[in-house]
């Protein structure tokens, strides 16, 4: 009779060490990001925007450029920003250091928004108007504003 048990218990013991193994060999290791939490993806169902709202297909799309894009972003001076007015086909503008590439959206057709102009820094006008700065949000960062 000991010799089953000791048998029984060696089975078990097999079998408890591969269902272990099988259950840990899934979960991939966390590596710390440089804030030192870990990272977590983000499903376009799970992302958010900075004030809390579901995040369009276009503003993930958008982050993800921006992010990718970082090292590629050009410095703007004030007059090279000048010269994408939006008569050319290309309207930039410029808020707190950053450059958004406005061209893709049909509000801002001849370089014109209800009193803003493409082509230059918005940075103290953004802020008075009734959407704010957040609605740069869903457009591409394309470079810095040279000071």
């Amino acid at each position: 009779m000991g010799e089953i048990v000791r048998k029984a218990l060696i089975i078990l013991i097999v079998l408890l060490g591969v269902f272990l193994a099988i259950g840990c060999a899934g979960n991939k290791p966390v590596t710390p990001n440089e804030t030192g939490t870990p990272e977590k993806a983000v499903t376009p169902a799970q992302a958010v925007t900075p004030a809390g709202e579901k995040a369009t297909e276009r503003q993930i799309a958008t982050e993800m450029h921006n992010v990718t894009e970082k090292s590629k972003t050009k410095e703007y001076t004030l007059k090279e920003l000048a010269e994408y007015n939006g008569e050319n086909g290309k309207a930039y503008v410029a808020y707190q250091g950053q450059v958004y590439d406005v061209s893709d959206n049909d509000i801002w057709i001849n370089g014109s928004h209800k009193g803003c102009k493409a082509g230059t820094d918005l940075t103290g006008k953004m802020d008075k108007t009734p959407h704010g700065a957040k609605i740069l949000k869903g457009y591409p960062v394309i470079g810095t504003l040279k000071k």
